[in-house]
């Protein structure tokens, strides 16, 4: 017993620190201008950008920087916008304009025939209907001009602005702000 009792006597003190982890920093808006094939923009406080194509198996985009025209009566007109990263897709369609006649005034000229969505998802995620999509699928949509604007279109490589209040079904809020983008469109008729 005298033995034990020396034993615990002869032992150190110990104190447990506990530091707390430091914040991880978010990514910051990069102080050069948006490069080509790029979407970037803050989504909530985060800064993200977006390179990737989202066809995965097709050697240039075949869906995602797109024009779509014709079909019947020559009327159909959409340009798509899509990137991605890892996680997430960032994608705009601006329906009813063609590249040739976007207008970067503000107010548009014509905005009852020109309209975007914009969409914000995890990149599985893309039809909307798996579980947890209602929390997570981001859409905002309105006329051309509201909250997304081409401010330059040179040789079918669309430069333009986008900003505003993202919704999911379930009413989450996405707040996106200081967006740019710089893409390459493909021509595609449709018959």
């Amino acid at each position: 017993m005298l033995i034990l009792l020396i034993l615990l006597s002869a032992c150190d003190k110990v104190t447990v620190e506990i530091i707390p982890p430091k914040p991880v920093p978010k990514a910051v808006k990069p102080d050069y201008p948006v490069q080509l094939g790029t979407i970037r923009g803050y989504f909530d406080n985060d800064y993200k950008t977006f390179r990737d194509h989202i066809e995965k198996v097709a050697p240039i985009d075949s869906f995602s920087n797109c024009f779509f025209y014709g079909g019947p009566g020559n009327k159909f007109r959409q340009i798509n916008l899509i990137r991605c990263d890892t996680t997430y897709v960032v994608a705009f369609y601006f329906n009813g304009v063609s590249p040739d006649s976007i207008s970067a005034d503000i107010p548009d000229p014509t905005p009852y025939t020109r309209y975007f969505e914009m969409q914000f998802y995890k990149f599985q995620d893309w039809n909307n209907t798996s579980t947890g999509s209602k929390n997570f699928h981001f859409t905002l949509g309105g006329p051309y001009g509201g909250n997304v604007l081409i401010t330059s279109n040179k040789g079918d490589t669309l430069t333009g602005t986008f900003q505003g209040d993202m919704f999911s079904p379930s009413g989450n809020v996405l707040r996106v702000k200081d967006g740019e983008f710089k893409l390459k469109i493909f021509r595609k008729f449709m018959r």
